[in-house]
């Protein structure tokens, strides 16, 4: 069961965005699908029009887990945490770091990106009845309509499953194939393959809990945090609307949906670049934030398996200790 429902700092602006056609940009998805897997077979979505290569994607830094800590005596509830120096490209605190544990609805961050880097965001999205039938109220009603921008937003800032549910069913459609949801979460794990996050491993949009005993998501707080490096250093877009404690976001028609942010300590870490919470059975609380530490110099702060309330402190633990050790951190 799920329970979950500024300070704007400007980052470098990333190259613009690569964003094909979207016949092309589907027969792209198509194509690495066909070269990995072999067997996923999808129509043509334009016969006559040739298919691109992929763009590069820039593989995150990995590191060793010798790497010295700049941080060493702080002491965290959470079952794994990182800390990550963007800009030094280096870890300042590990623990269990590379365990694969449950994400829960850290799992939008994936579900976001790929319907951000798939269609376009004035993009119309339908929401369906087993998209509001999602665990948790977040306002949405069967046959409203958005676009996927907003369905992002809704899906980050509040958490929402129907939002993350109704993401991957519109853009899954579009992918060809009689189970949009499969293609689209096929896509998930074929982009976390592409990015080198081994460790992620996706079995829907929402990362709500399958069963007792089997999780939607899995991952390690340091995959986790690469790819939210990745994500504000290439598509910071993406993630600014998390800046944010509330927000009101319109649908086609002009209504409106109140949405609060489900990070508590979105006002009190100064610079925040932007963040994701997390919260099933399986997963326990989770969180993972990026600020600016100063003079553009972004930080990642991931914890995994904490609780519903101490996954804000071991946060902010960390954060208080990057804070007051910064300017030993060379």
């Amino acid at each position: 069961m799920n329970l979950e429902h500024d300070n704007i700092i400007t980052i470098e602006e990333p190259s613009a965005k690569n964003r094909f056609p979207i016949l092309v940009q589907l027969g792209v998805l198509s194509f690495i699908m066909l070269g990995l897997f072999g067997v996923l077979l999808l129509p043509d979505p334009a016969p006559k029009q040739q298919i691109v290569t992929p763009p590069q994607v820039q593989q995150p830094i990995t590191v060793s887990d010798s790497t010295p800590q700049k941080i060493s005596d702080v002491e965290v509830r959470a079952v794994a945490a990182y800390v990550w120096d963007v800009r030094a490209q280096r870890a300042l605190y590990s623990k269990n770091a590379t365990e694969a544990l449950p994400l829960a609805s850290i799992t939008k961050l994936m579900t976001s990106l790929l319907a951000y880097e798939l269609v376009e965001d004035d993009a119309t999205a339908a929401i369906s009845l087993s998209a509001v039938r999602q665990d948790g109220n977040s306002g949405l009603k069967a046959g409203e309509e958005l676009t996927t921008e907003e369905l992002r937003e809704i899906a980050l800032i509040s958490s929402s499953n129907d939002a993350a549910f109704a993401l991957g069913a519109n853009v899954g459609a579009l992918l060809g194939g009689q189970d949009p949801m499969a293609q689209f979460v096929r896509g998930m794990n074929i982009r976390a393959e592409e990015l080198g996050l081994n460790t992620l491993e996706f079995k829907n949009t929402t990362g709500l809990d399958l069963s007792e005993i089997e999780p939607g998501a899995i991952g390690s707080a340091r995959d986790v945090s690469f790819l939210m490096e990745y994500i504000i250093t290439k598509y910071p877009e993406i993630i600014t609307p998390t800046q944010m404690t509330s927000a009101k976001i319109f649908n086609t028609a002009g209504d409106y949906h109140e949405v609060i942010n489900t990070n508590e300590l979105v006002s009190d870490i100064p610079n925040m670049i932007g963040s994701k919470t997390g919260f099933t059975d399986l997963a326990g609380g989770n969180l993972t934030i990026a600020f600016d530490a100063g003079l553009n110099r972004p930080i990642i702060v991931t914890v995994l398996g904490s609780t519903r309330n101490e996954r804000f402190t071991d946060v902010m633990k960390l954060v208080s200790e990057v804070q007051k050790t910064l300017g030993h951190i060379e």
